[in-house]
């Protein structure tokens, strides 16, 4: 077969020709959307469809790719995320809708990271997030059986079992039992930052906020030794300007992610920030991380907030990456394994 690994992404139709076995990663994939389309149409979902072109890139912390409408003259960005429009449409009275996107961010590259990515978002109204975990996990039991006909796999040499109840842990607690630090004991930005710093913390800067710092202590000492399916819950407020506060602790958001396979975060959910006034605090908060250089902070969005102030009942959203659940199931530590065309720099002229 042909084995040069940049020969065959540059050139996919030879290496489906000379490896049959990569033909097979693609009929995974295919039933992986299928059986994601026909669980949530099976559970009274509707499958819409929402501009990729969007005046503001909102709905994630990303940085966008922009371009320009010649004709109305105005700057356009591809979307980061559908988060906003399919939300405006639980406004609009649909109780559960769902894309399957095309996204994209301007971003890094790496072995999980393609700036063009397929995910699933839906949403469900009169749904918090402790619902949206028992429905994720049949979600998820449910297209590991359809694409291997077993409820556990293998990837990268370990077994993964996926068997109700998946483990849930707070985000605090995952720290603290993995690196003993407590963030409730740094509870501001100078705090976080000099214990980083401590901790030799590469990729932390002065002008980061709290909630990033969090995350990446988070990403240093927690996420890579997570192998079994495990909803991380509960993290930071300021790391999740569109969730919704715990009615306990305002400081933590009703988030949760689902982490396994040494650090692949599958989902990102939440219950959903329905509160027009304080979605536009929490915008405004990420307006001053844009101030102070952050290129990942919300836009505020104007025309969400009018939406919310119509009234969004009570909702859980949901996004998982299709590529990283095809990696998964396939055994692929490479996303560009598992995307047909990868994104690649051009050859040079020989």
């Amino acid at each position: 077969g042909l084995q040069d690994i940049e020969a065959r992404f540059r050139k996919r139709y030879l290496d489906l020709i000379a490896n049959p076995q990569v033909r097979d990663i693609f009929v995974a994939r295919a039933v992986i959307l299928s059986s994601v389309r026909k669980f949530l149409d099976d559970a009274g979902f509707l499958e819409v469809e929402t501009p990729i072109l969007q005046p503001l890139a909102g709905g994630a912390l990303a940085k966008p790719f922009s371009t320009h409408h010649n004709a109305l003259d105005m700057d356009l960005f591809l979307r980061i995320a559908p988060e906003l429009y399919l939300k405006r449409l639980i406004v609009g009275g649909y109780e559960r809708v769902y894309e399957v996107s095309r996204c994209f961010r301007n971003e890094g590259m790496d072995w999980s990271h393609n700036p063009e990515f397929t995910q699933v978002e839906f949403y469900m109204a009169y749904a918090d997030y402790d619902q949206l975990m028992d429905f994720t996990e049949d979600l998820i039991i449910y297209i590991v059986k359809e694409v291997t006909g077993k409820n556990e796999i293998e990837y990268e040499g370990k077994k993964i079992k996926f068997k109700k109840p998946f483990k849930r842990v707070t985000f605090r607690q995952a720290l603290i039992d993995a690196a003993g630090i407590d963030i409730e004991a740094y509870p501001d930005q100078r705090s976080i930052y000099k214990k980083a710093e401590e901790l030799g913390l590469k990729d932390v800067g002065p002008k980061d906020n709290r909630g990033k710092i969090c995350d990446e202590l988070y990403k240093e000492f927690v996420r890579k030794n997570i192998v079994q399916p495990t909803f991380m819950i509960d993290h930071p407020i300021e790391l999740s300007p569109l969730a919704k506060k715990k009615e306990d602790d305002f400081r933590y958001v009703e988030r949760f992610q689902l982490v396994l396979g040494g650090g692949i975060e599958l989902v990102n959910a939440f219950s959903e920030l329905n509160d027009p006034i304080d979605q536009r605090a929490r915008f405004n908060e990420q307006q001053e991380s844009a101030l102070a250089g952050d290129e990942e902070a919300h836009p505020i969005d104007d025309d969400f907030i009018e939406a919310l102030s119509h009234g969004m009942p009570p909702c859980a959203g949901f996004g998982m990456g299709i590529d990283r659940l095809t990696s998964l199931l396939t055994d692929k530590r490479n996303i560009k394994e598992v995307i047909l065309f990868p994104t690649l720099r051009p050859k040079e002229n020989e």
